[in-house]
């Protein structure tokens, strides 16, 4: 094994630096991603790795449904689950279609993730969006100090008034990342250091499912967000009476938001309507620097533990919902309806706005025609056509 840099090396070179020498054995797959069945020392191991040089490795449906199916597997099997994510995050030019098979692939990733599926995420040059959402629903994340992590891109959060370029890239970079929770790994960036992390991994697995840590993160969260004290920018409700809980105010969901909405999610075992009526995720650097994909996920991991749990939770879009928190919500609720007024888009605007400054940029924020939502699996119902 060479000693290049990981996140330089090609995905080939990834993988072979990953796995016991002739151990890999490539499966088939639809989408351009790289799906591998290897061995670790004595313990057989599923992969799956995005292609930075194929359009930035970014994520469409058929990606989604290729994920889907080898996380399928790995629970089948009873394999642990390697990630190897370099993203630019979700393919735009896809339209609602991709919202849609992010909400699946964040089904699968969550009831994965409940069932203690071990996974690890080892996290290339840049992981953003959906992608940063997926590197969270693993059990464990390793990345160089140069990685750049969040939910929305660097010039996005630039020109939402984040601060120089150099600011933003500090801010989401590896160096400010692994100061956040046990389950963070820095590490040079060598194939070999992956190599070891991931080695090392794989050798304290143990061989029953992981056990639920998602109260240890909620504390873990909640003395992230004390050290800042972040103001909540959604109106949220909870009446147990009616059994709702509604967000509104057609803010952006923050860190705060997120952790709040888990925490009064919690605090009831009855079925829940979910009304939901915000522009998307936060763009505030802020949210950001708390690491805003994180608090999502938690988010997402919570209402999925209730659903397991038996409590329906029924998600209604009473107003626009667009980018993490759709996938959080739309992708953990036990059903999804578009309420009278809703609509689902692909990414908050303000975010669009920036991305459509890009000459290469062909994207279209439009909500589907109401007949469409649920043949692109963005919702289960439409209650009423407007």
């Amino acid at each position: 094994m060479h000693d290049g840099s990981f996140t330089s090396a090609s995905v080939t070179d990834r993988l072979a630096a990953l796995f016991d020498a002739g151990s890999e054995n490539m499966l088939s797959a639809d989408s351009g991603l790289r799906l591998t069945a290897a061995k670790i020392g004595s313990r057989q191991v599923l992969a799956a790795a995005t292609d930075p040089a194929l359009d930035k490795g970014v994520l469409g449906t058929a990606e989604c449904t290729d994920l889907r199916r080898i996380v399928r597997l790995a629970l089948e099997t009873k394999r642990p689950l390697v990630l190897l994510i370099d993203s630019a995050g979700a393919r735009l030019d896809e339209g609602l279609a991709i919202q849609g098979a992010l909400r699946g692939l964040m089904t699968e990733l969550l009831d994965a993730s409940l069932a203690g599926l071990p996974m690890i995420a080892l996290l290339g040059r840049n992981v953003f969006g959906g992608a940063s959402m997926l590197a969270f629903a693993a059990s464990k994340r390793c990345y160089a100090p140069g990685t750049l992590l969040a939910m929305s891109g660097p010039r996005v959060l630039e020109s939402a008034g984040g601060g120089s370029l150099t600011t933003v890239r500090t801010s989401i970079g590896g160096l400010s990342r692994c100061r956040h929770g046990d389950a963070e790994c820095l590490l040079d960036d060598t194939l070999p250091a992956y190599a070891a992390a991931l080695h090392q991994w794989v050798k304290r697995l143990p061989t029953r499912p992981l056990p639920d840590t998602l109260d240890h993160e909620r504390h873990l969260l909640g003395m992230r967000l004390g050290k800042t004290n972040p103001p909540a920018t959604a109106y949220i409700v909870s009446s147990p009476e009616t059994g709702s809980l509604s967000v509104s105010g057609r803010a952006s969901i923050g860190a705060a938001d997120a952790l709040k909405f888990a925490t009064m999610v919690d605090a009831t075992q009855a079925p829940m309507d979910l009304y939901i009526d915000c522009v998307g995720h936060s763009l505030h650097m802020a949210d950001e620097t708390l690491i805003l994909s994180q608090y999502l996920v938690h988010l997402a991991r919570t209402l999925r533990r209730h659903a397991h749990r038996g409590q329906q939770l029924r998600l209604r879009i009473a107003g626009e919902i667009s980018g993490g928190i759709y996938i959080a919500t739309a992708g953990a609720a036990s059903s999804v309806d578009i309420a009278p007024g809703g609509s689902v888009r692909t990414l908050p605007q303000a975010s669009l706005n920036s991305i459509l400054t890009r000459p290469d940029a062909a994207i279209s924020n439009a909500s589907a025609d109401f007949a469409h939502y649920v043949e692109l699996g963005v919702a289960d119902t439409v209650s009423a056509l407007s």
